[in-house]
Formats: C-alpha cells, sequence, structure tokens
C-alpha cells in the first residue's frame, strides 16, 4: 500500500469488507502485515475482495487492491498485489504470490509491502 493509501484508510475513505473466510493453511491480510519483515521473500496465499483495480498494465502489469475485513499494525487492511490477471471490483480471490518489503519503483510508487507476480484464482 502506498503512503497516501495508508493515510486515506486511517481516515476511512476506503471501503469495509466482511465476511471473507480464512484460506485454509493461508495468512489473512492483518497476519501478512504483520508478519512482513519474516515473510519477505516467501509465497503467501490468502483471500481477498478486490477493492480497487486501476486502469491495466501500469508499469507492465496490473495492480489490484484487496482487502479482507482484517487488519495489520497500523490498522492497515489492504494490500496491493501485481498480478497478469484483471479481476473485476467485488470479487473474491484467492491469491499466490512473493512478498516484497519497502520497495520504490520512483514516480510515487512505494510500497511498504507488495505483493508480486501473483496467481489469482477468482471464486
Amino acid at each position: 500500500m502506498a503512503n497516501g493509501e495508508i493515510e486515506a484508510h486511517r481516515q476511512g475513505r476506503n471501503p469495509l469488507v466482511s465476511g471473507i473466510e480464512k484460506l485454509e493453511g493461508g495468512k489473512t491480510i492483518g497476519e501478512i502485515w504483520n508478519e512482513r519483515q519474516a515473510l519477505a521473500g516467501q509465497t503467501v496465499t490468502f483471500r481477498g475482495e478486490v477493492v480497487k483495480r486501476p486502469p491495466p498494465r501500469i508499469m507492465g502489469r496490473n495492480w489490484i487492491h484487496l482487502r479482507d475485513g482484517t487488519t495489520g499494525e497500523g490498522d492497515i487492511g489492504e494490500l496491493t498485489v501485481t498480478t497478469s490477471a484483471s479481476p473485476e471490483v467485488g470479487s473474491t480471490i484467492l491469491v499466490s504470490g512473493t512478498v516484497f518489503i519497502d520497495r520504490d519503483f520512483g514516480y510515487g510508487y512505494r510500497y511498504d509491502l507488495l505483493i508480486e507476480d501473483a496467481s489469482i484464482t477468482i471464486e
């Protein structure tokens, strides 16, 4: 999540999501935020609802924003994922991808936590 998105979440401008069941053997978004240092470089799987999908193919990939109703430290409950898939906003999806922390792509694209090159299954 970019720094501006963190502030938007704290100010309550991001959509609330509930009723997303934790994937058996997977993580919640809150757990991924809390464990991000230990998870860096590892593959995680989780379930979430697509709450935002910017225009496709920014920097050669799709960037989707997910929530599952859980929050991590700092009350952050949204996670950004890069993928070649293009799920619709409102879709519940299963995600498997690699955890990266402190990613700075320049031009305002800075992420404290990012799941990259994710494979996605739409439920």
